[in-house]
């Protein structure tokens, strides 16, 4: 898998088997706690909630995609233990969390080796490890809350895409590069706004509709004078230098 060099296009493989190596512990492994404090430093949990706390708390939904945390015998299942590239992303009540946390760890030396030896750096990230836990939580590039089911912008991304939205309602043209920029921002942004997604969609259609017929108009012109072989133009978008476009309707 690309020279077998552990880089994030073959991370999917230990991810998965990171997943199903914790499903197993989670119900099999009791002494994981025992096992894994060593590795790490203090867990510290967030006081119980208050009264008024969990007044303001928005209960789950169970549907076909979020079934609950019960099987169907009422006994609790473990959790899912989603994987974004090299991180496990997982949430749980405080009766379990501690227990939660050790068991992923506890799968990931199992797959990858225990941090014996001096000589091998492990293969738990504790430099970035933050050993405090409560209902939020800041993790590749969002910020979560278990309180009121919501994930959302990080503040200061919020603040750079209304900067940038505000500089494209003003822009009197654009550049490849810029407009390629833009469609990728959005989709990521979009991703859990699900209210804003048809005007990503919207948007992203009229951009690929303009590069396209961009495209056959320069496509022609250069194979008319010749410089098509020169320029190495490719079937898929517009080569050479970025070429400014107006804005219009």
């Amino acid at each position: 898998m690309f020279s077998d060099n552990t880089n994030p296009s073959n991370f999917d493989p230990l991810g998965l088997g990171q997943r199903q190596v914790a499903h197993h512990l989670w119900m099999a492994a009791a002494s994981a706690i025992a096992t894994i404090t060593p590795y790490l430093p203090a867990l510290n949990l967030a006081q119980l909630p208050t009264s008024t706390g969990i007044a303001a708390f928005r209960p789950a939904d169970r549907d076909s995609t979020n079934p609950g945390v019960l099987s169907e015998g009422s006994s609790r299942k473990p959790p899912p233990y989603n994987m974004h590239v090299d991180d496990a992303l997982y949430a749980d009540v405080g009766t379990y969390a501690v227990h939660a946390i050790c068991v992923s760890i506890l799968a990931l030396f199992w797959l990858l080796g225990f941090p014996t030896n001096p000589l091998v750096p492990s293969p738990l990230s504790v430099d970035k490890f933050e050993s405090f836990y409560n209902h939020q939580r800041k993790m590749v590039g969002r910020k979560f809350n278990s309180w009121t089911l919501s994930v959302g912008l990080l503040d200061y991304k919020l603040d750079q895409l209304q900067v940038m939205l505000r500089e494209w309602l003003e822009k009197p043209s654009f550049n490849l590069l810029e407009v390629a920029t833009l469609p990728g921002i959005l989709e990521n942004h979009t991703r859990y706004a699900r209210w804003a997604r048809c005007w990503f969609f919207t948007l992203q259609n009229a951009v690929r509709f303009i590069l396209h017929g961009r495209f056959k108009i320069v496509n022609r012109i250069f194979n008319r004078s010749g410089r098509t072989a020169t320029l190495h133009l490719p079937t898929a978008h517009i080569g050479g230098q970025p070429t400014s476009y107006h804005l219009g309707p």
